[in-house]
């Protein structure tokens, strides 16, 4: 009887620490979550309250940072994956899209969502997310990481199910999680990005799925053609990948051993499988559409497909637990 009221006021805790829209602090120097309200000592021993697109703070590196975080009702015990969201240039103020099916269906399925809000500081130049692991882009993983971490130390989540989503810019990030942060996130989606062709660093640690979307009448990120930053945006970033490249490269990268097409006047299908880690680089080429989010594709709701893809993957508990070393 004393455990489960001790569960239920750390519940409580949590609860107000939320509203309070700051979580905590990942660097040394600007103290712990505890100094702003009780870390649990397990987590997993209490229920989720439900939180709503709720604008949360952390410090990364003595820096503020922020997200909107989504999280569903569940029973203590109830291990909850996450998905991290990355939005477009300039969106950070506006819904992601499809975020109020998301956010249901997170709560359906009992996964965690946490939208990143660029810095606003950021000049055209260097673009709201650092992309290609120059000095600067580590800031970024940083806050990637820290998200996991924060949430982690208030609520049940599953180490071995991390996710990211990205839109436009956003899904160009998407890559760098998939580059630099395979060891721990265990799959990615994305629609509308790309690449740089020659990344200055892209070590496959660990397997990590791939879902990429496109339209192949894009005007803003091309489909079949690599193409440059404009003058003077993103330095340093080079020139980045046509689409199919790009699935190439992560099929080659993941040791795909076998590949399925399937076609139809509308989306081209393609499926790299039989990998390492059986991982899976999965694309959808939308014939007929441009750089707009489509609200479905071959007949499936577009969060729908994504959370499907995505829940296919865990990492290996020895991935996680290298994590920890």
């Amino acid at each position: 009887m004393r455990n489960r009221a001790t569960a239920l006021l750390f519940g409580l805790l949590m609860l107000l620490g939320t509203t309070n829209g700051c979580l905590g602090d990942s660097s040394s120097d600007q103290g712990s979550a505890s100094e702003l309200f009780p870390a649990l000592e397990d987590p997993c021993l209490s229920p989720s309250l439900p939180v709503l697109q709720e604008e949360t703070i952390i410090f990364v590196g003595g820096e503020e940072r922020t997200f909107r975080l989504s999280v569903p009702s569940s029973d203590a015990g109830t291990e909850l994956a996450l998905i991290i969201v990355f939005h477009g240039g300039t969106d950070s103020q506006e819904d992601f899209a499809q975020q109020e099916q998301f956010d249901q269906l997170g709560e359906q399925e009992k996964f965690i969502m946490a939208y990143a809000i660029a810095d606003q500081d950021r000049t055209a130049a260097e673009g709201e997310w650092y992309l290609n692991t120059a000095t600067t882009s580590r800031e970024d993983n940083n806050f990637s990481e820290a998200i996991v971490d924060e949430l982690s130390a208030a609520y049940c989540v599953d180490q071995t199910r991390l996710y990211a989503i990205g839109y436009s810019l956003g899904a160009m990030f998407t890559y760098e999680i998939a580059c630099q942060i395979n060891h721990r996130f265990a799959a990615v989606a994305s629609f509308a990005g790309t690449m740089p062709v020659s990344p200055e660093s892209c070590d496959l640690n660990a397997g990590i799925g791939v879902m990429h979307i496109h339209g192949k009448l894009d005007y803003i990120i091309y489909y079949h053609s690599d193409w440059d930053w404009k003058e003077g945006e993103h330095e340093g970033v080079g020139t980045m990948s046509e689409v199919p490249a790009l699935i190439d490269y992560w099929a080659d990268k993941s040791d795909c051993q076998a590949i399925s097409e399937n076609s139809d006047l509308f989306v081209e299908h393609i499926v790299h499988n039989d990998c390492v880690d059986e991982v899976r680089i999965e694309h959808y080429g939308l014939e007929f559409n441009d750089h707009t989010w489509p609200s479905e594709i071959d007949g499936t709701p577009t969060y729908q497909l994504m959370w499907e893809f995505l829940s296919d993957f865990s990492k290996s508990d020895d991935a996680f637990l290298e994590t920890l070393s």
